[in-house]
């Protein structure tokens, strides 16, 4: 009974620590679009990991956690290299699309990945996934286009609409990646997150030297306002730093298509972030999707929680 009760309690906080990724996240889109308008990709990238992996080298020198790295050199760097991988072209396709598109576009399409996970976790994990979970996840896909209230002849082709699949799928494949390499054993969650980072802050900078000069590097950070300054560094401690700390824990001890779902409401924050701060107004089509996309999460999560974990 004990037990039971200390797993029900584990999952519980990594259902609620997913919903607050899933709100930052959420605002995350408008926040990297305005940024763009002074930083290119390569560099908002740089920028952003470079600072999270000095802020997360502080913490692990501090706590002497680099003694268990070089105990498990190989350990460490296997998982840690090929998930930052991942990372890494996910944060690059998906950042581009930010660039090329609609930012509300991207928040709504890279959601998409709620389809691809189940998919991907039945054929990789072989994982037996509660009865319906499909179900759920094609009307959370309904109710995610319906919060868009984007119409089929206004999503023009373009490449930012290409890249965001593709992120989608990549994300898919993140989290499928991160569940299989976890279950059943023991990393360090700051060691795990900080080789991530590191490998998508050398990715981005190997593409940032490539395609610009240091003369206009240097110029383009110099010049940064206040404002570009701050929505940095919130990009950094909120969006990369808080949020790959609580996924990386939750996706411990949730089904990848569990996490999948949750960080799926991510575009309903985002828009409800907007109606109640920025003052836009939701419609009768978008709220219906909200509450779509809401009780089809409450459905597969009580699913889920019928269903033991492994």
């Amino acid at each position: 009974m004990e037990r039971n009760y200390a797993q029900s309690f584990t999952i519980n906080w990594a259902i609620l620590g997913l919903l607050l990724v899933s709100i930052v996240w959420g605002t995350s889109y408008g926040v990297s679009k305005q940024i763009l308008e002074v930083l290119s990709v390569p560099q908002l990238l740089f920028a952003r990991f470079t600072i999270s992996c000095a802020f997360l080298l502080i913490i692990l020198y501090k706590k002497n956690l680099f003694k268990e790295l070089v105990k498990k050199p190989l350990h460490y760097l296997k998982v840690g290299v090929i998930t930052g991988t991942i990372l890494s072209c996910i944060f690059i396709t998906e950042t581009w699309a930010v660039l090329l598109t609609q930012a509300g576009q991207v928040a709504v399409l890279i959601s998409v990945c709620i389809l691809f996970t189940p998919l991907l976790e039945k054929v990789w994990l072989k994982v037996s996934l509660p009865k319906g979970i499909m179900f759920y996840c094609s009307v959370g896909v309904v109710g995610v286009l319906m919060l868009s209230d984007i119409s089929l002849h206004s999503m023009t082709f373009n490449w930012g609409i290409v890249l965001v699949m593709v992120a989608a799928a990549l994300r898919a494949m993140m989290v499928v990646t991160c569940r299989k390499a976890f279950t059943g054993e023991e990393f360090n969650i700051e060691l795990i997150t900080f080789i991530q980072l590191s490998v998508v802050a050398m990715v981005s900078w190997a593409v940032m030297v490539s395609t610009s000069s240091w003369t206009t590097i240097a110029s383009t950070f110099s010049s940064l306002d206040a404002f570009s300054i701050a929505s940095l560094l919130y990009l950094t401690f909120g969006c990369t730093l808080m949020a790959f700390f609580v996924q990386n824990y939750a996706v411990k001890h949730l089904h990848a298509s569990h996490a999948s779902l949750l960080m799926g409401t991510e575009p309903l924050f985002g828009l409800l972030f907007a109606s109640l701060f920025l003052q836009e107004q939701l419609n009768n089509i978008q709220w219906l999707g909200s509450f779509l996309i809401i009780s089809t999460t409450v459905a597969a999560c009580y699913q889920f929680s019928k269903q033991k974990q492994p």
